[in-house]
């Protein structure tokens, strides 16, 4: 869905769908703490289970993107902050008898509308983040991946990977601006 949605939009198109898909797996989720019958749930639990799915897929659609460079240990801090926020969860609202299941379940999909709020804070200079185009400042996606390797890495050659990501990752302009993009040249 990432990709698919990135070859119109580009960049700002994979950040409103991953937060447009985590928000609605928060909705679903407050709604499935809040249904009264066992069929109801388990049709409410699935449309929820789908939307947590693909908001998974979705962040690993941007991960790549952050840094070239430093790519697994970015994929390494995404997946283990996943699985502590999920052992948080457990602790706060399902330990004890603080909060019957259901509260805890509509809490926690309150918890997941909040955590989907500072996607819109992501922001790449060469393509832009979810209310704002990219910035004047930054030509290029070289510019962006080159900027994490030193003057004596780059006489080393050790960017050259960077480099051909670079190149790559220009379809994340999406499909009008690579347009206009590569008909100026």
């Amino acid at each position: 869905m990432s990709d698919l949605i990135s070859k119109r939009f580009g960049m700002r198109g994979r950040l409103w769908a991953l937060w447009v898909v985590q928000t609605l797996g928060g909705v679903f989720c407050v709604i499935l703490g809040q249904v009264g019958s066992l069929t109801a749930s388990i049709v409410v639990m699935i449309v929820f289970s789908v939307f947590v799915q693909t908001a998974c897929g979705l962040t690993f659609g941007v991960v790549p993107f952050v840094s070239r460079r430093s790519l697994g240990v970015i994929s390494g801090m995404t997946g283990g902050g996943g699985n502590v926020g999920a052992v948080l969860t457990q602790l706060i609202f399902f330990k004890g008898t603080k909060y019957t299941k259901e509260r805890g379940i509509t809490l926690m999909g309150l918890m997941i509308i909040c955590c989907s709020l500072p996607i819109m804070l992501i922001y790449f200079p060469q393509w832009g983040g979810m209310f704002c185009g990219p910035s004047k400042m930054v030509a290029t996606e070289e510019d962006y991946y080159l900027f994490e390797w030193n003057s004596d890495e780059k006489e080393r050659g050790l960017h050259q990977a960077s480099l051909k990501f670079a190149d790559n990752s220009r379809s994340e302009r999406g499909i009008t601006k690579l347009n206009s993009a590569t008909n100026a040249t």
